[in-house]
């Protein structure tokens, strides 16, 4: 169902639910979200599963770290479309992996499907934007989602 939605309110409804859980794993979460209209025609609870996602697997990755364990999520807007980026502190992804992560049941878990990045792609896809993964400042990886602004009705 898209709507038109803020995309700052399926962020900051990802962090709600995300919050107590990466406390008790040892790891700082903080957040930098674009004040004004980041306005998207999307799916709001689409959007969310995403972040959850992305939040999920940083924390995954970081498991068993030691030193400080850093999820960081920003938004901003930019000309005709919203980046959010969700970046991490864990081991990072290695560059010859990183054309292979969104592919359906590629995976480098012992216990995972290899479906949940290939999801989330196809869900921003589906959503008229891009997600990919770079590194991240913090040292690890930074998933960084575009999508397009809403259009405005004259």
């Amino acid at each position: 169902k898209f709507i038109l939605c803020d995309i700052n309110s399926p962020i900051e409804d990802a962090l709600g639910l995300a919050a107590v859980t990466l406390r008790k794993a040892g790891i700082v979460l903080t957040s930098n979200l674009a004040p004004g209209k980041g306005i998207c025609r999307l799916d709001p609870q689409m959007i969310e599963q995403v972040l959850l996602n992305l939040i999920t697997n940083a924390a995954e990755a970081m498991q068993g770290m030691s030193g400080e364990k850093h999820i960081a999520i920003s938004s901003s807007i930019e000309p005709g479309h919203v980046v959010v980026k969700v970046a991490d502190s864990g081991p990072g992804i290695p560059l010859p992996l990183r054309s292979k992560i969104f592919d359906p049941f590629y995976t480098t878990k012992a216990d995972s499907t290899g479906i949940g990045l290939s999801l989330c792609h196809r869900i921003i896809s589906d959503h008229k934007g891009y997600l990919r993964v770079d590194e991240s400042p913090l040292g690890g990886a930074e998933f960084i989602i575009e999508l397009p602004l809403a259009r405005e009705r004259t």
